[in-house]
C-alpha cells in the first residue's frame, strides 16, 4: 500500500532535506497509519527513496529516520549530482519548493475499522512494515511534506536527533540508483500510455502495411505484387 525534536541545529547539504513522511492524520485514501506501529527495521537495511512509488525510479536514500510525537520523520539525501537525471530533476524541484509531497509504501500487518459501526469512516493500519519513501506531487496524508530544505529554516526541528541508518545500508540503497540516461519524470499513467503507444506503433509496423494493401486491392479490384 501507499502512503524527532530536540535542542540544537544541523546544516542540511545541497542535496539533503528533512521530511515528515507520515502522520496519524486521516488520509485522502481513507486510511490512518499508526506511526508507532511502523516496523522500521527492514527499511533500515534498504533505505531507498523513490519518485512516486515507482520501483524503477529511485532518487535517493534515507540517512536517518524515527518516530516522535506521532510523526514519522526522516532525513533524505539525493543521489550525487550527475548520477541520475531523474534524481537531479526531483532534487531541483524539491529544493525549489515545487514538489513538496511525501508518501510511504508499506506492507500491512494488522488493520481495524476506524468506526466499527460505520465502515465508510475508513481503516486504521495498526501495524505495518515500511517498504519505501517517495516524493510525490499529491500526498495521501496532507501533512506528509518536505519540512526542511536549508539550515536557515531548521527552527526547532533537529534532524540530527533521528537514529542514523547504517552506512552500509545507505551505500547498498544508493547503488540501486541508475546512472543518468537523460530521462524525464513520468507519472504512472504516463508510463502506461507510453507502453500502450509503443505497442500500437509496433502493431502498426507489423500489420498496418498488409492491411492497407488489402484495402487497396478491394478498392481497385487489381492484384498488387
Amino acid at each position: 500500500m501507499h502512503r524527532f525534536y530536540s535542542a540544537g541545529l544541523e546544516p542540511l547539504g545541497e542535496r539533503t532535506v528533512g521530511v515528515v513522511a507520515s502522520t496519524e492524520q486521516l488520509g485522502r485514501d481513507n486510511l490512518i497509519v499508526n506511526t508507532g506501529g511502523i516496523d522500521l527495521a527492514p527499511y533500515r537495511k534498504n533505505p531507498i527513496v523513490l519518485w512516486s512509488h515507482l520501483p524503477e525510479s529511485p532518487v535517493g536514500v534515507t540517512t536517518a529516520i524515527g518516530v516522535s510525537n506521532n510523526r514519522l520523520m526522516a532525513r533524505i539525501e539525493f543521489a550525487p549530482a550527475g548520477i541520475s537525471a531523474l534524481a537531479d530533476e526531483v532534487c531541483s524541484l524539491v529544493k525549489g519548493n515545487v514538489v513538496k509531497g511525501i508518501s510511504i509504501g508499506f506492507e500491512t500487518r494488522e488493520v481495524e475499522p476506524i468506526n466499527p459501526k460505520d465502515r465508510s469512516a475508513g481503516v486504521r493500519i495498526k501495524s505495518c512494515e515500511l517498504m519505501e519513501i517517495s516524493f510525490c506531487a499529491i500526498p495521501a496524508v496532507r501533512d506528509a511534506v518536505v519540512v526542511e530544505r536549508t539550515a536557515a529554516h531548521l527552527g526547532a526541528i533537529a534532524f540530527n536527533a533521528l537514529r542514523p541508518v547504517p552506512p552500509a545500508a545507505v551505500q547498498r540503497a544508493a547503488a540501486r540508483v541508475p546512472h543518468s540516461r537523460g530521462g524525464q519524470i513520468m507519472s504512472h499513467a504516463g508510463h502506461v500510455w507510453a507502453l500502450l503507444e509503443a505497442r500500437r506503433q509496433e502493431q502498426e509496423e507489423c500489420f498496418g502495411y498488409a492491411a492497407r494493401q488489402a484495402d487497396l486491392r478491394r478498392l481497385s479490384g487489381a492484384r498488387l505484387n
